[in-house]
């Protein structure tokens, strides 16, 4: 899933993260004439800065972003949508910021069609992460972007597997929620549409995600 190239990005042109938390993503698109990170964590920022001093980083509130209207090529969310309850709010600042030529790019898990299946992966995902706040279906992305007034330009899904233990892995996980994590997937793991299979002592499970890229109406 090569993220730089499906989002046409140049590097003459200026890069924008929302929600850029350590600046692992951002740091794809290095040799563009600007890249900004905005986070709302500041020891994300600390990171970030540490780990890539070439990339600008800010505080910022995705939902009032401290930037000019129409200033930025290209204005990326990566993995940060799922943690929001209301995204609708941030793909509108994210329209409002990037310029009339440019493209918002926005990369997230994603949820399976079936409401039934939703609903159980839901419900995995906040007991593994308490700041989860909903995956959702490509459907339900489609309809956030065209109510933000985004038309989408291109649209790909991405799946591959993984193991529980990269998933949630010791040391950065409490045992307690490692546990109950484990339980939920023995008793209820196939109702999630997320393939869940035993692995010796470990899980492995299919991982979703789906790019849009879009450009204003």
């Amino acid at each position: 899933m090569n993220v730089v190239s499906f989002s046409r990005w140049q590097p003459s042109e200026t890069v924008i993260e929302v929600g850029a938390g350590t600046g692992n993503f951002l740091s794809l698109f290095k040799g563009g004439s600007l890249l900004l990170g905005i986070d709302a964590v500041p020891g994300m920022l600390a990171q970030a800065r540490t780990h890539y001093p070439d990339l600008l980083a800010a505080g910022g509130d995705g939902r009032c972003l401290p930037l000019p209207s129409d200033s930025f090529d290209l204005v990326v969310c990566a993995q940060m949508l799922h943690h929001v309850h209301k995204p609708l709010e941030i793909l509108k600042e994210m329209k409002r910021v990037v310029r009339p030529s440019g493209r918002l790019l926005v990369i997230d898990q994603v949820a399976p069609d079936k409401f039934e299946e939703a609903i159980a992966m839901n419900e995995l995902d906040l007991l593994r992460d308490p700041s989860h706040a909903s995956s959702r279906p490509a459907s339900a992305f489609r309809v956030l972007f065209n109510l933000a007034g985004l038309s989408i330009a291109d649209e790909r899904r991405w799946e591959g597997s993984q193991r529980l233990s990269q998933w949630m892995w010791r040391g950065e996980f409490p045992e307690e929620r490692i546990r109950r994590v484990r339980e939920f997937i023995a008793e209820r793991g196939g109702a999630t549409g997320m393939d869940w299979r035993a692995l010796g002592d470990d899980y492995i499970y299919t991982r979703r995600r789906i790019m849009l890229l879009a450009t204003k109406d």
